[in-house]
C-alpha cells in the first residue's frame, strides 16, 4: 500500500516589508542583456540589510557562483531546499538569494523561516544596478523543480519560477512514500 505524504510551504519575503522590488527592471520576466533574456527573479532594493529564509529547509549550496557576461554571475550566494524529504525523483522547490555581502548560512545547514541567512550586497555581476547608481541588492528566486537539483556541479536556467506566486500564499506539495523510500529518507538524516 502506499503512503501519501502532504507538505504545505507559506513563503513570506526574504527581506523586511518596507524593502521595495526595483520596479525599473528589477521584477520577474524584466528584460535583461539588450533584451536578450528574462529577469529570473526579484531584486529587492536592499542596501546591506538582513536577507532571511523564505520558509524551512536545508542549504544546499553556500559559496560565490561566478559567470560571465553572457551567464549571470550571482557573487554570494545561498540556495535552500525545502522539500529535502522528498525522493530525488520527485518535485523539490528551492529559494536562491544572491549578490550577498555575506553569509551566514552554510551547505548541511537546517534553517527555519525567518532565519536570518545573509546580509544583502553587490557581489556578482550587478552592472546593470551600478547605471542606476543601485548595485546593492538582494537578487532572489524560486526554482520550482520537477527533480533534486545537484546545486554542487550544475546550475540549471530552467524551472525559475515568479517568487510573487508563491510568496504569501500556500504550496502544498503531495507526494507518494513507499517503506523502501521512507527507509532511505529517514537514514539520509532528512526532516519529514
Amino acid at each position: 500500500m502506499e503512503k501519501k505524504k502532504t507538505i504545505k510551504l507559506y513563503f513570506d519575503r526574504p527581506v523586511d516589508k518596507d524593502v521595495p522590488i526595483n520596479m525599473d527592471g528589477g521584477q520577474f520576466g524584466a528584460p535583461r542583456n539588450k533584451g536578450r533574456r528574462p529577469h529570473k527573479g526579484l531584486d529587492f532594493k536592499a542596501y546591506l540589510k538582513p536577507v532571511y529564509a523564505s520558509e524551512r529547509g536545508i542549504v544546499v549550496y553556500s559559496g560565490t557562483r561566478e559567470g560571465s557576461i553572457s551567464e549571470t554571475n550571482y557573487g554570494e550566494t545561498i540556495v535552500i531546499d525545502h522539500t529535502p524529504a522528498i525522493p530525488d525523483d520527485e518535485r523539490h522547490i528551492y529559494t536562491l538569494y544572491a549578490h550577498l555581502d555575506k553569509k551566514s548560512a552554510y551547505r548541511g545547514q537546517k534553517v527555519e523561516k525567518g532565519d536570518t541567512v545573509g546580509i544583502s550586497g553587490n557581489s556578482g555581476t550587478v552592472a546593470y544596478y551600478k547605471k542606476l547608481n543601485q548595485s546593492f541588492h538582494l537578487h532572489f528566486e524560486v526554482i520550482d523543480s520537477p527533480t533534486e537539483i545537484d546545486w554542487s556541479y550544475g546550475w540549471h536556467s530552467g524551472n525559475r519560477k515568479d517568487p510573487t506566486d508563491y510568496l504569501g500564499g500556500v504550496t502544498t506539495i503531495e507526494y507518494d512514500l513507499g517503506d523502501m523510500v521512507e527507509k532511505s529518507v529517514y537514514s539520509r538524516g532528512h526532516l519529514i
